[in-house]
């Protein structure tokens, strides 16, 4: 009995920790099988969604990815990149819009250059053909070159103004460019600038219709930068005016329910400079136009206008803490600059 007792203790405990082991195998194998098969679907998920990724890619698609595999760290990282798929196409999409406007720029930018170019080289060419100083009365006397220069020297006054206005709108797009802005009298500068119209307007036969204010009415502008706005928006309702053309400068009281521009809560007042004309034949959808570049409302008229002028207005005021707006009255367009008034 003594002996059997020996024996049968260590093997009951050898029999505990083989039985043990054993489970432990169990487990262990369990825990890599359902880790392989795990493995396996994240391969065979990752293969999947890259496999979509390739069509997405050849099919321009941004569809979004879809998954067969739930797993939150995997739906976080293929919804990232949707995200960043979906921008980087936007992006490119963009980039592509860009680029064709950017062609078709050049190509007006060209024909208007080019136009004014032409008549220049053509007279030029006829003075140097028929010589200068004809005998007077004669088809090509004195008289004719006379005139012939004239038409040379207002080609070249177009040219001018043309490189003006692509100049101006560089200078508008160049980063960080900041305006100094300092009380400037609007009632002085609109008369000033009306008045080097007066040969423009004799010339085309519009007598326009003046409202000033009867004393200074002081706005913060920069000066060179006001006189180029109203300058723009005068020769821009004397060039597509069907009749007549309407001036005006009043004060805004600073209500705040006024909500022109969005920008009138807490101004103690502004300034609004409205140019009007006759514009039979306008459309709405036009007038939703005026302010972009290169945009000209008849595009059958020809001369010195790049279409640059009122989206020149536009960045100016918007530089100068203003707006500009455009509306169509029945038969008549007018346009509108917001400013602050200066104290």
């Amino acid at each position: 009995m003594l002996g059997v007792t020996l024996i049968g203790v260590p093997l009951l405990g050898v029999t505990a920790w083989a039985a043990a082991g054993w489970v432990l195998a169990g487990a262990l194998l369990v825990v890599l099988t359902v880790l392989l098969v795990r493995t396996r679907r994240w391969h065979a998920e990752l293969r999947r969604v890259r496999d979509q990724i390739a069509a997405r890619s050849r099919r321009g698609s941004v569809e979004p990815l879809e998954l067969a595999l739930g797993d939150r760290e995997l739906d976080a990282l293929v919804a990232l990149f949707d995200t960043q798929l979906a921008a980087e196409r936007r992006e490119t999409v963009a980039g592509r819009g860009r680029e064709e406007r950017l062609r078709g720029q050049i190509a007006d930018i060209s024909h208007d250059l080019k136009t004014p170019l032409i008549a220049v080289k053509g007279y030029l060419q006829l003075l140097a053909r028929d010589g200068m100083g004809g005998a007077a009365g004669e088809p090509d006397g004195p008289g004719r070159d006379r005139e012939r220069l004239e038409i040379v020297n207002r080609r070249v006054d177009d040219l001018s103004r043309l490189l003006d206005d692509f100049f101006e709108l560089s200078v508008l797009d160049a980063p960080g460019e900041a305006v100094d802005l300092a009380p400037v009298d609007a009632t002085a500068l609109v008369g000033e600038v009306l008045v080097g119209f007066h040969t423009s307007f004799e010339t085309a036969g519009v007598e326009p219709e003046v409202s000033l204010p009867g004393h200074p009415v002081m706005v913060l502008a920069e000066e060179t930068s006001l006189a180029r706005m109203v300058r723009n928006l005068v020769a821009n309702a004397l060039s597509y005016t069907t009749g007549g053309v309407w001036i005006g400068l009043t004060e805004v009281p600073g209500d705040p329910t006024d909500g022109e521009a969005g920008q009138e809560v807490g101004r103690a007042g502004r300034v609004r400079l409205t140019v009007r004309n006759d514009a039979a034949g306008m459309t709405p959808r036009a007038v939703d136009r005026l302010f972009e570049r290169y945009y000209r409302a008849d595009s059958a008229r020809t001369g010195p206008h790049a279409g640059l002028g009122l989206a020149i207005v536009g960045a100016l005021a918007r530089q100068m803490g203003g707006g500009a707006t455009a509306r169509l009255d029945g038969g008549t367009l007018s346009i509108e600059v917001l400013l602050d008034r200066a104290g």
